[in-house]
């Protein structure tokens, strides 16, 4: 064969992936898995300085396996040019993408990762991924400005969920048919950035024309997902069309509060012309589905206390925190234990909490003020959940007397939560009602370790858990139907985004991208 086969391997969808060169310009080469002949999908060159030329000898050429069915690595494969064949082992397209990753030369490994980047290969595989992460710390970055180009980052940043997002400007002097591309690199695991490369207008670069090629649209944006937090500060490896002899331009990620990083992705959203493109962006960093949270085992009580856990969303003002918590006083049974859902305890806040604990009786004990629902050390007996505003205008005997079985209140004057389990869940969602939920402290932090930390809001998240119970059987459903019900407008859920939306709606906002995707 004139194709000198240096790899192949099948990734997860399917793909098989042949590395190798030759000195032919378009090699004529064909599939055979089994009976069928496939062609590959596509093929891509690249210079390999280990041939001693300049020309684009390397060659990695993609077959998609995906339609034909079976166990494709079991099957019988043979590479095929002309009349030549060269049969492919089973064990080959297991092994050979780890091979690749760990003795391939550069040029064929910058290849391989430019194929990840553009979602052409997936290789999901923790060894692949270590081995990626580990030669990529020992390689250079290639330079942000040469003749041939110009590259800037102005933001480039990720939760501590791992969500992230760079926002910047990139100009070739020679137009490219390739697109820029990205990974976002964590500890042991690599993920493709969704990038949307000349997708925003910067006129302010005009005074680069002289060098490089401007349209006024040279700026790009882009979002991902690392599945895991990251131990190490992340990286974000920006990969140069052309650039055959680097991986790429390598920027720090900038760790931010995930309330920083909707900001900025709303903003750079609003400077995004295609409406497409700006729900592109939100979801490349969200998960690809919303798991259900399921109930496993009946709701005991397994507990190493007596007293209550009251988590509570002070959307009022810090005053008022006084009054919530001395309305509630009365129908305790235990002492309470608050977990306050705001970034830091304010003078106010603190004279409010020791003010309501000389009126509760049953004692009062401030746990935790932080924006993220924390798991105590010594599990409580019951968690209540609710916004201060709901608090203080519910009934408090549901949530706070009765200690027999998960309950969720709901605001609900037009009495539709009588209707069935799926329906109440329905409209919990839909239309975004204030509830309460009462429930078994143990089952409730492992129902919310179930869901992933990708909304701005807690309550997203434990409003989904309150919607899964329901459709479970496993929560009674109550409502309450007062007309005049007024919902709180302060504390940092409340704040509004560039576009004038609050957090919460923009978590719902992100569910809904979830579902429409997946669905």
């Amino acid at each position: 064969m004139q194709m000198n086969l240096d790899f192949c391997f099948l990734d997860d969808a399917g793909i098989v992936a042949v590395a190798g060169w030759t000195t032919q310009p378009r090699p004529e080469l064909r599939l055979h898995v089994d009976d069928a002949v496939l062609s590959p999908v596509a093929v891509t060159r690249h210079v390999r300085r280990d041939l001693r030329s300049n020309e684009p000898m390397g060659v990695i050429a993609l077959f998609d396996l995906s339609a034909l069915g079976g166990d494709a690595a079991h099957a019988t494969i043979h590479l095929g040019e002309g009349n030549e064949f060269n049969e492919i082992r089973d064990q080959r397209l297991v092994e050979d993408a780890r091979r690749l990753v760990e003795i391939g030369v550069d040029e064929v490994f910058f290849a391989l990762l430019r194929l990840i980047a553009q979602r052409r290969l997936i290789l999901s595989d923790e060894r692949v991924g270590r081995e990626i992460c580990a030669r990529l710390r020992m390689a250079p970055s290639a330079a942000s400005e040469t003749e041939n180009h110009v590259l800037a980052v102005d933001r480039c940043q990720m939760t501590a969920a791992g969500q992230g997002a760079v926002i910047g400007w990139y100009m070739p002097a020679q137009t490219r048919t390739e697109p820029l591309c990205a990974l976002a690199v964590g500890d042991e695991t690599v993920v493709p950035v969704d990038l949307l490369p000349a997708s925003m207008a910067r006129a302010d670069l005009a005074g680069y024309a002289s060098r490089y090629r401007f349209t006024g649209h040279d700026g790009y944006c882009g979002g991902w997902r690392l599945p895991g937090a990251s131990s190490n500060p992340a990286r974000l490896l920006l990969m140069i069309p052309g650039e055959d002899f680097l991986p790429g331009v390598m920027v720090p990620v900038e760790p931010v509060a995930a309330a920083d990083l909707a900001q900025h992705v709303t903003v750079a959203a609003l400077g995004l012309d295609d409406i497409a493109d700006r729900s592109r962006l939100r979801r490349a960093m969200l998960p690809g589905v919303l798991p259900t949270p399921r109930v496993s085992e009946p709701a005991g009580k397994g507990r190493d206390g007596d007293d209550i856990l009251l988590i509570l969303d002070h959307d009022l003002a810090d005053s008022d925190l006084r009054d919530v918590l001395r309305r509630i006083g009365p129908h305790l049974p235990d002492r309470l234990r608050l977990q306050l859902l705001r970034p830091r305890l304010t003078p106010v806040l603190q004279n409010a909490i020791d003010g309501a604990a000389r009126e509760i009786g049953a004692g009062l004990l401030l746990q935790d003020v932080s924006l993220r629902i924390a798991r105590p050390e010594a599990m409580p007996e019951w968690v209540v959940f609710a916004r201060s505003s709901t608090l203080f205008q519910f009934a408090a005997d549901p949530a706070f007397a009765d200690f027999r079985d998960p309950r969720v209140t709901m605001l609900d004057p037009i009495g539709t939560v009588m209707a069935a389990p799926a329906a109440q869940a329905a409209r919990l969602a839909r239309d975004l009602l204030p509830f309460v939920l009462s429930m078994p402290a143990a089952p409730f932090f492992a129902l919310l370790d179930q869901l992933p930390g990708c909304f701005l809001t807690e309550e997203a998240r434990v409003r989904l858990l309150a919607e899964a119970l329901i459709r479970q059987g496993a929560a009674m459903a109550g409502r309450t139907d007062m007309h005049r019900y007024f919902e709180g407008k302060s504390g940092p859920h409340c704040q509004s985004l560039a576009d004038g939306r609050d957090w919460h709606s923009f978590d719902a906002e992100s569910r809904q991208m979830v579902e429409e995707a997946y669905a």
